[in-house]
């Protein structure tokens, strides 16, 4: 063990004193008059960097202590076993031997016969022939050895200890937002290894030195016995004395990495502190998040006057804790000048994993109020708040009460309980009633519903009782829907009473009968729908238009060169008395358009419509035959923009032009119209924007022009 462990301190001082000689630097980033440029050429003629394939040194990252650590401790096992791996005692007897042949040979060389005794280096060893002094530092240096030995053993339990604790920090900070970079050390390890090996073969080969030797044998012819055993004896207290140096140098090199072990083991415990420091502030940040937006415009629509307006929206979220989320949420309009503000949507809402899954208070959105369908009316509530229970499995609560407007004198409650017996099968019960500031509730309203999933077709069926009438005062709805073979099938029924007057289902009010049904379906590359609806069966002794309609739609899109869209719809209604004719509206359009390289897009579309929809209605239906008018179109139209990214902004200019030809009835205006549009994005979250548009009316060769114009600036965060 001992010549192991002197093996180990040779090989790190041969290989330390390697890295002495002065060499021309690798790195074409480190330039001589650099204060770290010894250092760094002296590491990188040893072998143990190697800078990077560009042929840079990168300095200016740094290298942290877990990297330092780990190059270290694996270098250092890589050492012991590379040297546990080399069995140097055949190779010293090799020496000796070839050492004793080369002194014979040297004396046969001045005429002279070599003593029959051959093994004069063992008699100075065996047979104590070297003086007292020698052999005492002989035993000394063996037992500093052993001293060495333990004092490596310590070291390294010392640094394995530290990197397992370094292993385990990095474990814990592999998910932190700041990643290490771990370096790859299979290179330097072997070059290491090679370096080591070099370096004892070096060491033991220098024992064969014989030019010493020759140069005592040609000056001194006559050789004795005891001159060859000076000479032995001359060359062990070499070696010793040798030994004993490095075992001094090398005590006082793992002293000093026993200090740095202990520095490092106090940056572990303050880095260890600033990671638990780090966690904490980040699970704060991750608990609270606030976004938002706000939007500044000023427009001048054609036929209307300038318009200031500010819009804004803030939304905060804030994890309360593992089981509840908190969410806040306000929207407002504000007019500047008159300063007169609407709040258009505010609320705050909780949501739990305990028994009070949701709590909503604030504006209420009619989307909300589904679980209280054909009892409680389809509108925004101004104020109100909701509730949602979940008492047990499958088995639920749900709890509102609101006021639509400011001026009501009364609110509206609603109740609901839904229980789902199993996934075919499920039940609702519902009720509502309004309840005025000073005096009891009125105007009752009860439901009852059932729902589930049999062999494919989810379905619904409800029934609504509207108590504010004595009679007729009822509401049956059912739904059908379901996917076959890859059509998306839908159906539905409605049955609805004169009196029932919470939340009508048809157009016509007198009809009794609702029915809806459709599909649509879709086979690459084109996508087809279909639907019809019919309401009728007037009321006793009414008289109602009934209505009869049906719609038919297909699209396709193809990439012939450029890509190109081709899209289609027809409507037919009927509405009225059985003499009643069907309504036409119909359209074509075709629609290429192109993202281009280098920030160029453009497109054009053509399209012709019958009977157009009624541009003045928001969302016009074509079941409402008043939504069609007796007016036919052709429109073409042609875009053209361009985006370019500068820097960390992006600017865009987008051209639009469209032509509007009536073709029914004769003589109408002809209009074309320009936009053009200008953005300027410092980031994706900040955007400025200008536009105009110039609108050419066209009677009879005569041009008409009317302005518009817009400005705004849109924050987001």
């Amino acid at each position: 063990m001992k010549f192991k462990r002197f093996a180990l301190v040779l090989a790190i001082v041969l290989m330390a004193s390697t890295l002495t000689p002065v060499f021309a630097s690798p790195f074409a980033d480190v330039p001589a008059d650099h204060w770290a440029y010894d250092a760094i050429v002296e590491l990188a003629a040893a072998g143990l960097i190697e800078g990077y394939p560009d042929g840079t040194y990168g300095g200016a990252r740094m290298m942290t202590r877990y990297e330092a650590a780990m190059v270290f401790a694996r270098a250092l096992r890589r050492l012991e076993t590379q040297i546990a791996s080399m069995d140097l005692l055949p190779e010293l007897d090799k020496v000796k031997a070839e050492l004793m042949a080369e002194i014979e040979a040297a004396k046969a060389a001045a005429g002279q016969q070599a003593p029959a005794e051959t093994t004069i280096i063992e008699r100075v060893i065996v047979d104590k022939d070297v003086d007292e002094e020698t052999l005492a530092r002989i035993r000394a240096n063996e037992v500093a050895a052993e001293a060495l030995e333990g004092d490596m053993a310590y070291l390294e339990a010392r640094m394995l200890g530290l990197i397992d604790g370094i292993r385990y920090d990095l474990d814990q900070l592999k998910d932190r937002p700041v990643e290490v970079e771990a370096p790859s050390l299979e290179e330097i390890e072997a070059l290491i290894a090679q370096r080591i090996e070099e370096s004892i073969l070096e060491a033991a080969a220098a024992a064969k030195e014989t030019t010493i030797i020759e140069r005592v044998v040609a000056t001194t012819p006559e050789l004795t016995k005891q001159d060859v055993e000076f000479i032995a004896e001359a060359l062990i207290r070499e070696q010793v004395s040798r030994l004993d140096l490095l075992v001094q140098e090398n005590r006082a090199m793992i002293s000093a990495l026993s200090d740095w072990v202990d520095e490092l083991d106090g940056d572990v415990e303050v880095l260890k502190g600033d990671v638990a420091d780090l966690q904490d502030r980040m699970a704060v940040v991750e608990k609270v998040r606030l976004s938002g937006s706000l939007d500044l415009k000023a427009e001048k629509k054609i036929g209307k006057d300038l318009a200031f307006s500010q819009t804004g929206k803030l939304n905060l979220n804030v994890k309360a804790s593992e089981a509840t989320d908190v969410k806040a949420y306000v929207e407002w309009d504000l007019k500047p000048f008159t300063w007169d503000y609407t709040l258009k949507n505010y609320y705050a809402e909780v949501t739990s994993s305990t028994p009070l899954s949701r709590l909503l208070v604030g504006r209420v959105a009619k989307g909300n109020l589904s679980p209280f369908g054909y009892v409680l009316a389809s509108a925004d509530y101004g104020f109100g708040g909701l509730a949602k229970v979940d008492l047990i499995d499958d088995l639920s609560l749900n709890i509102f009460a609101g006021q639509k407007a400011a001026g009501d004198t009364k609110f509206d409650t609603a109740v609901s309980l839904e229980y789902k017996f199993i996934p075919e099968l499920g039940i609702k019960l519902k009720g509502a009633a309004s309840k005025p500031y000073s005096g009891m509730f009125e105007n009752y309203a009860a439901g009852i519903g059932l729902f589930g999933e049999v062999a494919g077709i989810t379905y619904t069926g409800d029934f609504a009782m509207d108590f504010a009438a004595k009679e007729k005062n009822y509401l049956g709805v059912a739904t059908l829907k379901t996917e076959l073979a890859g059509f998306s099938l839908d159906g539905k029924v409605v049955f609805e009473e004169e009196n029932y007057a919470i939340a009508p289902q048809l157009l016509v009010a007198d009809n009794r009968l609702g029915v809806e049904g459709g599909f649509s379906t879709k086979f690459e590359p084109i996508t087809l729908g279909a639907r019809a609806y019919y309401e009728g069966l007037p009321a006793e002794g009414k008289t109602a238009d009934s209505i009869l309609a049906v719609k038919a739609d297909a699209s396709a899109s193809f990439d012939l060169f450029l890509p190109v869209t081709l899209s289609g719809e027809v409507v037919a209604n009927k509405t009225g008395d059985a003499n009643a004719e069907f309504k036409l509206h119909a359209l074509a359009k075709l629609e290429i358009a192109k993202k281009g390289e280098y920030g160029l897009r453009y497109g054009v579309n053509a399209l012709y419509e019958k009977n157009i929809f009624d541009p003045a209605v928001d969302s016009p239906s074509w079941k409402n035959i008043a939504h069609i008018l007796d007016r036919d179109e052709v429109r073409v139209g042609a875009n053209v923009g361009y985006g370019v990214d500068l820097s960390s902004a992006k600017f865009d200019v987008d051209y639009k032009a469209a032509f509007t030809l009536p073709t029914q009835p004769k003589d109408q205006a002809m209009t074309l119209t320009h936009n053009l549009d200008l953005a300027y994005a410092f980031t994706k979250d900040v955007k400025l924007t200008l536009g105009g548009t110039v609108e050419q009316t066209i009677v009879e060769k005569e041009f008409t022009n009317a302005f518009g114009y817009k400005a705004g600036l849109s924050v987001a965060f």
